[in-house]
């Protein structure tokens, strides 16, 4: 019991840290973008080495919440919101090249709460779509700073998931039927961790146009003969109109 509310003090106290406003931060506090860039990546599910792509840029943030990529939290209180999410399966021949005999995970849609706020969140999301009935804790970390150059800002992140086994097992599980057509070892997945990390690099052409370059690096500690690299990884480039 004493080490469980440790940690949350830990947490919570982390996350207090990474909220402090700096120059480079307020920036951020209205400002939303949207826009698209070109890629390169390598995901730790494919087996066929790293292929060109395509990457979306959504950013939202205001009084009443934000929009980070995929996920979307509306504010209750400056530091409590409703949050949802759609996760859209990395374990999917649209995303990359699966192993002959595998087949597609589903994407599913999730709702839950965040505790934080966009830079330093805690958030709890649960599957509503009947995909996997599972649930992930996201703990996100990031800042912004300015650099010499001007009109340059990097972000750098850390983030640490933990998956409850019913998600792991529609991601990471491989069934006697899979087995036998991949010629992949059958293998029943447990609770599991991924930790993500990176840097996004924002440099303002205009008032309206934003250049835009993002590192992300990603690993996935499962033993699942499905992760067939340990780490993931995607660069892009690209740019987004500013609102």
């Amino acid at each position: 019991m004493n080490k469980t509310v440790s940690l949350w003090r830990c947490t919570l106290s982390t996350i207090f840290v990474f909220s402090a406003d700096i120059n480079a931060q307020e920036r951020f506090k209205d400002f939303t973008f949207i826009g698209a860039g070109a890629a390169v990546e390598e995901s730790v599910f494919a087996n066929d080495g790293a292929k060109p792509g395509a990457a979306l840029y959504l950013f939202h943030h205001s009084q009443y919440g934000f929009i980070d990529g995929s996920l979307a939290n509306f504010a209750i209180t400056p530091w409590f919101g409703i949050s949802g999410n759609v996760r859209l399966s990395q374990v999917s021949n649209d995303f990359t090249d699966l192993p002959d005999g595998i087949n597609d995970r589903d994407s599913s849609g999730e709702l839950g709460v965040t505790i934080g706020t966009l830079g330093a969140r805690l958030t709890f999301l649960h599957d509503v779509t009947d995909k996997h009935n599972g649930y992930e804790l996201q703990l996100h970390l990031g800042r912004a700073f300015d650099t010499p150059i001007n009109n340059l800002v990097l972000s750098p992140y850390f983030e640490v998931d933990y998956r409850d086994r019913k998600l792991s097992e529609h991601l990471y599980s491989i069934s006697p039927n899979e087995s036998s057509a991949s010629g992949l070892a059958q293998f029943d997945a447990k609770p599991s961790w991924v930790y993500k990390t990176g840097v996004i690099g924002l440099y303002d052409f205009s008032d309206k146009f934003l250049g835009i370059s993002k590192l992300e690096l990603e690993h996935h500690d499962s033993d699942s003969p499905l992760v067939q690299n340990n780490l993931g990884w995607k660069f892009s480039v690209g740019a987004a109109y500013k609102f």
